[in-house]
């Protein structure tokens, strides 16, 4: 397996830490984490994909070991500095891999880019109304009213919520490392950093009117699709993996027995579905 390198890069005045394996010159593929966690996450399937592409896995600013955002943070923010950065590390065309936060910053940045966007890898990352789960109906009725179930919202950011996130749908729940919650509380428990994600939280909201312009980009571009789902996530539910055929009717669609953090327990069927789209995008 390749080494992966560790090293930040600057953007909008910001330390924004990368993950990168794999050799430059080959097609490069883009990931792009979840909430609460970073690229942490990623490390097994970055080792599964290196030996052939060039892996670049971005945490978002006030994420993992990057730099938080000055001021109110939002995805129009997010998406804009981690776009710099895919720029600032001379990556031309690519792939995307887009999980649960990662599909708002990743669609964000393929309208910007367009045409670079050669494939989307969406694991559990929706970009339809159908896919809204039932553990979304706390923030649902928290958009409604911010000053109801606040005690709701200080939870998702609490320890148990963090554990919920990563254990949510999972076949096994030993087979879910427990530090993996432990390392995404830690950042979530620095200073100022619950208030920061309970505002990306409130923000989220603005992703759902954004569906129809993405949803009109795949229609146009037509990438190369794979949605493969935790199908037992209930954040975002199997309806909306199903549906990016609605837009890219040769999307692959496949479900697999797990929950929301899929890769804890399918890394190796993942990385193979995702080794088969990227040599045919880049054949």
């Amino acid at each position: 397996m390749p080494a992966i390198r560790h090293h930040h890069v600057e953007a909008d005045g910001l330390k924004v830490f990368v993950r990168e394996a794999g050799d430059r010159e080959r097609p490069t593929i883009v990931l792009l984490p979840g909430y609460p966690s970073s690229t942490r996450a990623y490390v097994r399937l970055i080792d599964r994909l290196a030996t052939s592409w060039h892996v670049v896995a971005i945490d978002y600013p006030g994420f993992g070991s990057s730099d938080p955002l000055p001021g109110e943070p939002t995805f129009d923010r997010l998406a804009a500095t981690t776009g710099k950065v895919i720029d600032l590390l001379g990556i031309g065309d690519y792939a995307v891999y887009v999980f649960d936060f990662g599909s708002p910053v990743g669609f964000r940045i393929a309208l910007e880019h367009d045409q670079r966007v050669r494939a989307v890898i969406t694991q559990n990352g929706n970009a339809y109304t159908d896919g809204l789960g039932p553990d979304m109906d706390v923030l649902k009725g928290w958009w409604q009213d911010r000053t109801q179930d606040q005690d709701k919202v200080d939870w998702v950011v609490s320890l148990d919520g963090t554990r919920h996130q990563w254990l949510v749908g999972a076949k096994d729940p030993e087979h879910i490392d427990p530090e993996q919650a432990l390392a995404d509380q830690a950042v979530l428990d620095l200073p100022g950093r619950a208030d920061y994600m309970k505002a990306l939280l409130w923000d989220y909201q603005t992703n759902i009117g954004r569906y129809p312009a993405w949803q009109r980009w795949l229609r146009e571009r037509q990438p190369e699709v794979l949605a493969i789902w935790g199908r037992n996530d209930t954040f975002f539910v199997p309806a909306g993996a199903e549906a990016y055929r609605r837009d890219v009717p040769a999307a692959d669609v496949v479900l697999l027995d797990t929950g929301h953090f899929a890769l804890e327990e399918a890394v190796d069927e993942i990385a193979d579905r995702v080794n088969a789209v990227l040599a045919k995008t880049f054949a």
